[in-house]
């Protein structure tokens, strides 16, 4: 799996990837969404090529997505909005999930079918 360095993380996103407190292989990095006080978590695990991301609001759970067999992490910053975006690429299947952090958080992501 493919991961931005820590100097990426810290231009885009505005810290690093620690190590979690409960599994030293799985790096998270907490990233605020503005200055509305909702927190966007993006936690990977290289050797096991998987990624979740969550947003919280207010300290609860409001967005949870998982995702296995993921290829690379990118994080980009253009035509002012910044965001990750989660790539999978196994045979047969492709999906790409992007998070917009800045300057609102949105979520794309064609597995999330909302029935319209």
């Amino acid at each position: 799996m493919d991961v931005p360095e820590d100097l990426d993380f810290i231009e885009v996103l505005g810290s690093a990837p620690e190590p979690a407190e409960y599994d030293r292989d799985i790096l998270r990095v907490e990233t605020p969404i503005g200055d509305t006080g909702d927190i966007v978590t993006l936690s990977f695990d290289i050797g096991a090529r998987s990624v979740r991301l969550t947003k919280e609001s207010m300290g609860e759970c409001e967005i949870e997505i998982y995702r296995e067999q993921v290829d690379r992490i990118l994080l980009y910053s253009r035509d002012g909005e910044s965001g990750i975006i989660v790539q999978v690429d196994v045979p047969g299947f492709s999906c790409e999930l992007r998070a917009v952090i800045s300057p609102r958080f949105r979520l794309v992501d064609p597995m999330l079918y909302s029935g319209r």
